[in-house]
C-alpha cells in the first residue's frame, strides 16, 4: 500500500534508465491495483519488457464483491502475474488454504501466472514445525497447471526485520519446497521457487546464486527504483 501515480511513473522511468532492455523481462512490477492501468500505459507506450503483476485478486468472479477485482479485470489492465498467499494477506485478512485455492483457480482460469507465497512464523520455526507448515500450504497447488505456477518462500520472521536466514538455511528450505512440489504435483519437472525476506542490494546476489533459488521476491528494497535496479544488475553481473 505504497505509491502514487507520480511515483509509479518515476519508478518505471528510473528502472528503464538503469536496467538493460534485455534484462527487464526477468522482472515483475506489482504496484497497488489502483495504479495498474497507469503502469500498463507507461510500460506499453515506452515499449518496455517489464512485466506487470497484481498484489492480489478476489476469489470468486461470479458473486457480488464490492471493491473486489477479479482475474479478467487484471488481464484487461495488462497484468500477466499475480501474487497469492502473501503473509500479510494470510495474517491480517485470515486467508486460509480453502480461500487461497479459490484465488489460485481464478487466476489460472484467466491465464495469470501465479507467484504463490509460503512461509513460517518465528514461533513455528522455533518449534521445529516450519517444514510441516509449508507442506500444508503447498497442498493448495495440487492439480494446478505447472506452466502457470511458481512459489515464493518468505520466512515471515524475516520480512521487514533486516534478518536474513543463512545461505545454507535458504538452500535447504528451497530444496525441500522443490521436492515437495514434485510430489504434490506428481511431476519430475522443477517448479521455480523464489526467495523473499529482507532482500537488499548487498545480499541479493549470494542468495540468487544458490542452486535451489530461481528468483527473488523483493519488498521494501523495491520501493526505491534505484535500489531495485541495483539488485537486478548485481544478479545479472554474477550470472
Amino acid at each position: 500500500m505504497n505509491g502514487s501515480k507520480e511515483k509509479v511513473n518515476d519508478w518505471i522511468t528510473i528502472f528503464n534508465d538503469h536496467v538493460e532492455y534485455e534484462n527487464q523481462s526477468g522482472c515483475v512490477f506489482c504496484p497497488p491495483s489502483c495504479f495498474l492501468d497507469n503502469a500498463n500505459e507507461i510500460i506499453t507506450s515506452s515499449n518496455l519488457k517489464l512485466n506487470l503483476g497484481s498484489q492480489d485478486l478476489d476469489a470468486d468472479a461470479n458473486n457480488p464483491s464490492t471493491g473486489g477485482i477479479n482475474g479478467k479485470m487484471l488481464k484487461e489492465l495488462g497484468c500477466n502475474y499475480v501474487l497469492i498467499g502473501h503473509s500479510e494477506r494470510r495474517i491480517h485478512f485470515n486467508e486460509h488454504e480453502d480461500l487461497l485455492l479459490k484465488k489460485l483457480t481464478s487466476a489460472v482460469l484467466n491465464n495469470l501466472k501465479v507467484v504463490y507465497c509460503v512461509g513460517e512464523t518465528k514461533n513455528q520455526r522455533e518449534q521445529g514445525v516450519a517444514t510441516e507448515v509449508i507442506k500444508a500450504q503447498l497442498q493448495a497447488l495440487k492439480e494446478l497447471p505447472l506452466n502457470l505456477i511458481s512459489v515464493a518462500y518468505e520466512p515471515i520472521w524475516s520480512i521487514g526485520k533486516g534478518i536474513t536466514p543463512s545461505l545454507d538455511s535458504i538452500q535447504e528450505m528451497h530444496q525441500f519446497i522443490k521436492d515437495e512440489l514434485k510430489s504434490i504435483l506428481n511431476t519430475e519437472e522443477s517448479i521455480a521457487v523464489s526467495y523473499g525476506g529482507s532482500v537488499t542490494a548487498d545480499n541479493a546476489a549470494p542468495i540468487a546464486l544458490l542452486n535451489s533459488v530461481d528468483g527473488l521476491l523483493i519488498g521494501g528494497a523495491s520501493l526505491d527504483p534505484e535500489s531495485f535496479s541495483k539488485v537486478v544488475n548485481n544478479i545479472t553481473i554474477q550470472d
